[in-house]
């Protein structure tokens, strides 16, 4: 009588964890050696161009434990940054340097240069939350905090232009899909914001609909807003199975919006079904 094989356990949640810092270090490794990233040469040979830059890749930045998760689909790179050197020392020097990204530029120790309109976005946009300690009257503090104190992920940790949604790149993106959630739900998170439309075609295969909340959002003049926002609660699926609760935030990305207010309205939607 022949024997089935055993069924395949589900690794346990710290190994994800695990399994993603490895992925991090292979990249690196690969890069620092060999001035490319194998994983983003092969990404590029199905789509049949070099869309994404080969050098430089940007996992994350923050703390990998965060109560609070965002989820962004590459870093933003025009093709005149690709194919940078590698100047990290080692891998601890290239860890750091994201899981410190805030304190680097924010902190006590930085040239006080830096300047980014999408951190300061981040905590009127964050704040309603309440996860994040940010202190009043504090502008920088809070900045380090806003980085360092969350996770931020990049679905692809490949630079790019842009990002050209098109047949080829759906069909490669499922196993950088699997590992994002994988990694997501290996602690218990407060609130998992994937933040784009696009994220509705590619969770998908990976999530059960929840409730979908359409408004508008008032603007500091009083008026509101002309078109409509969205705050798409989901719940992310692992083997068949229910892992996480997130939302989809397809307007996330757009300009001039009130942020605080459409954080405020996440803030009071997330858990409904």
């Amino acid at each position: 009588m022949k024997l089935s094989a055993p069924a395949r356990q589900p690794m346990p949640p710290r190994e994800h964890r695990s399994s993603f810092i490895e992925k991090v270090r292979l990249d690196f490794e690969q890069w620092k050696q060999d001035g490319v990233c194998a994983r983003a040469q092969s990404l590029n040979e199905a789509m049949g161009s070099n869309y994404f830059d080969v050098a430089n890749p940007h996992h994350f930045a923050g703390d990998l434990d965060s109560a609070i998760v965002l989820i962004h689909l590459n870093p933003k790179r025009n093709p005149n940054q690709y194919g940078a050197r590698c100047e990290h020392v080692t891998f601890d020097d290239y860890w750091q340097a994201y899981e410190k990204f805030g304190e680097r530029h924010y902190g006590p120790k930085s040239s006080g240069k830096h300047k980014s309109p999408f951190d300061h976005k981040q905590v009127r946009f964050l704040k309603p939350l309440g996860v994040i300690p940010f202190v009043e009257d504090d502008e920088r503090g809070n900045l380090r905090r806003v980085i360092d104190e969350k996770l931020q992920l990049e679905l692809i940790p490949y630079g790019s232009p842009d990002f050209n949604f098109h047949g080829k790149l759906i069909e490669n993106l499922k196993p950088f899909v699997e590992d994002i959630i994988r990694l997501i739900c290996a602690v218990e998170r407060k609130h998992i914001i994937f933040c784009g439309r696009v994220f509705t075609k590619l969770l998908a295969p990976f999530s059960r609909p929840m409730k979908t909340h359409n408004f508008r959002l008032e603007k500091n003049d009083g008026t509101w807003t002309k078109h409509e926002f969205e705050i798409v609660n989901i719940m992310l699926q692992s083997g068949g199975e229910d892992s996480g609760r997130a939302c989809i935030l397809p307007q996330f990305a757009k300009q001039g919006y009130p942020v605080g207010r459409y954080g405020q309205k996440l803030a009071e939607l997330y858990s409904e079904n």
